[in-house]
């Protein structure tokens, strides 16, 4: 049930990292049609216009990595450049997904030198 990061894919990765420690459960996978315009007549009837394709997302939050796996994540972070590059995902099922990385590397030390964090990717 690990999962893993490959920059730009499995097959010819440049760049990889594969935390020891699994996220915390359960793993967060929303569905969403985030650009929506939505409006009411006086009448009541509602009207619904999609502005973009639908977006799926993952939330990966990590707890007491240890400092080397936290730099392995920052040194990702900077390969792929936050949302700049795509790259592979494998889920704890074992699928590959083609995501990008969508908020900042917000990493916060914990005790006894251990970092926590949360990823977010979008799929593409």
């Amino acid at each position: 049930m690990t999962i893993r990061f490959h920059y730009p894919s499995a097959a010819a990765p440049a760049a990889s990292w594969q935390p020891t420690k699994p996220p915390r459960f359960p793993l967060p996978r929303r569905l969403d049609y985030p650009q929506q315009v939505v409006g009411e007549t006086a009448g009541g009837t509602v009207y619904v216009q999609d502005k973009g394709p639908r977006r799926e997302t993952f939330e990966l939050t990590f707890d007491h990595l240890p400092q080397d796996e936290r730099d392995q994540a920052a040194s990702f972070f900077d390969t792929v450049r936050k949302a700049a590059s795509s790259f592979e995902f494998v889920d704890p099922e074992g699928q590959t997904h083609t995501v990008r990385w969508v908020n900042g590397f917000e990493f916060s030390q914990m005790v006894g030198g251990r970092w926590s964090g949360t990823i977010q990717l979008r799929k593409e």
